[in-house]
């Protein structure tokens, strides 16, 4: 499996949440409370990211691993004192719970999603590959020009008010972007600080899950 495609993007939604009565103010104000997020998600990447920028360690947090759902819901009960997650979430409990971005990933995160292909497939149909990639990134071109109808067809797919679903698109700003050098670096930057948190045990050298070859020209 590699890497066929990286899509860029605004990281202001991945996000650390929190009530908008709470008194939290700044990633420091973490210490000593709970942060609901899933286990080696993105979540838990921005949360131990904005934590270690300012100061603390992963141990000076509660981390409660739960599921975006649970999560939403411990937040909003109280049960936790914040919640990481990602869009659509992030605008889902803006838009409905008015909950307040404590933390952004701006600045703390690359924001890269990637299309990715079997190792099989890209030997024996690459061009096969190339031409849906191209068709994404035309589709994405679009959606950027028809905000509205793009808006109001994810809110009615994923099921979220079209106000959350406008919010996260405009915002995130993606770009399809050529796999290049400064795109494998960024991922080495994430798999580097995924060992040194303890997430993983092992060194990772991420070249080799990319396949650089592949165009995104609109």
């Amino acid at each position: 499996m590699k890497a066929i495609g990286a899509n860029r993007s605004d990281s202001y939604g991945t996000a650390v949440l929190v009530r908008p009565d709470s008194p939290l103010k700044t990633a420091a104000d973490l210490k000593g409370r709970s942060i609901a997020t899933n286990r080696g998600s993105i979540g838990h990447y921005v949360t131990l990211k904005a934590i270690t920028a300012a100061g603390l360690r992963p141990e000076d947090v509660n981390i409660r691993f739960l599921a975006p759902a649970d999560a939403k819901l411990a937040l909003t009960q109280g049960s936790v004192d914040a919640w990481a997650t990602w869009e659509p979430y992030t605008a889902l409990a803006e838009v409905s719970h008015h909950a307040r971005v404590l933390v952004s990933g701006r600045g703390l995160l690359p924001g890269l999603s990637y299309l990715a292909a079997t190792d099989g497939a890209i030997a024996a149909k690459r061009p096969v590959l190339q031409d849906f990639l191209q068709r994404v990134v035309k589709a994405q071109l679009w959606s950027y020009r028809n905000v509205d109808a793009y808006s109001a067809a994810l809110a009615r797919i994923i099921g979220i008010p079209p106000e959350a679903a406008r919010l996260q698109f405009e915002r995130r700003q993606q770009k399809w972007v050529p796999i290049d050098a400064q795109v494998i670096a960024d991922q080495q930057g994430t798999a580097d600080f995924y060992r040194q948190v303890g997430l993983i045990r092992q060194p990772l050298d991420v070249k080799n899950t990319f396949d650089p070859g592949f165009g995104v020209a609109g």
